[in-house]
C-alpha cells in the first residue's frame, strides 16, 4: 500500500527512478536505463519471400542489440497499391527521389514525427534488395521482396545516417546484404555514436 504519490527522478539522460514511500514509511524505489530506440512502421505492399517481415526484424534486433540500439515496431499495415509495388528508386540517392518514391512515401498512416516508415515490396527499378532514399520530412525505406535476413536493418542503417564500408562482416557493406559473411554481422562504435546522435533514435 503506498501513502505517496509516485515521484519521478532522473540520473543523468538515460536513467530514471521512481520513488513512492509505504505506510511502514520505508521508502521504494524503481530504476532503469532508457534505449535511444528507432520505432518502425511497417507497410506491406508485397510479402518478402526469402524471409519474414519478422524474420527481418528480429535480425535487425539482434544486430543493433550489440551497440545498445532498441528497435520498436509501431504499427503494422498492408497496403493494396499494385502501381507502387514496382517502385521506380531513380540513382537511389539520399536526397533525391522519384515521383513514385514520393507518392509511396506519402502512406504514412500512425507514423509519429521521428519514425521511420519500411515499405516492403515487389522489386525496384533498378533491382536492389532495397533503397533509403526518402523525401524531406519523411524518413523511409523500401525492403524489397527478394532481400536478405540484413536487409531491414541495412536500410534503417542509412536511414540513420549509415554509409557503405567495405568489410564483408559488417552490417553496411556496399556488396549487397547476401553477400555478408560471418553472419550477423557487425556495427561498430563510430557507426553506432552516428545512430544514437539520430533524432530517429530517441531514448525511451
Amino acid at each position: 500500500v503506498l501513502a505517496s504519490e509516485p515521484a519521478l527522478g532522473t540520473m543523468g539522460q538515460e536513467h530514471e527512478h521512481v520513488f513512492v514511500r509505504g505506510t511502514d514509511g520505508s521508502a521504494w524505489s524503481k530504476a532503469w536505463s532508457l534505449v535511444p530506440t528507432v520505432t518502425l512502421h511497417l507497410k506491406i505492399l508485397t510479402a518478402p519471400t526469402s524471409f519474414t517481415v519478422d524474420q527481418m526484424v528480429e535480425g535487425m534486433r539482434t544486430v543493433y542489440a550489440t551497440r545498445g540500439i532498441g528497435v520498436a515496431v509501431g504499427s503494422r499495415e498492408n497496403l493494396d497499391l499494385p502501381l507502387l509495388t514496382d517502385l521506380d528508386v531513380g540513382s537511389c540517392t539520399m536526397g533525391s527521389v522519384t515521383t513514385e518514391q514520393t507518392q509511396l512515401f506519402g502512406n504514412r498512416n500512425n507514423v509519429g514525427t521521428n519514425q521511420v516508415a519500411v515499405y516492403f515490396i515487389r522489386s525496384t527499378n533498378p533491382p536492389s534488395n532495397g533503397c533509403a532514399a526518402f523525401p524531406a520530412g519523411r524518413p523511409s525505406c523500401v525492403v524489397t521482396s527478394a532481400a536478405s535476413q540484413w536487409t531491414l536493418g541495412h536500410e534503417v542503417g542509412h536511414v540513420l545516417g549509415l554509409n557503405h564500408v567495405d568489410p564483408t562482416d559488417r552490417l553496411m557493406m556496399g556488396g549487397g546484404t547476401w553477400n555478408i559473411t560471418n553472419p550477423p554481422p557487425d556495427l561498430i562504435d563510430s557507426e553506432r555514436a552516428t545512430m544514437d546522435n539520430s533524432p530517429l533514435t530517441p531514448s525511451i
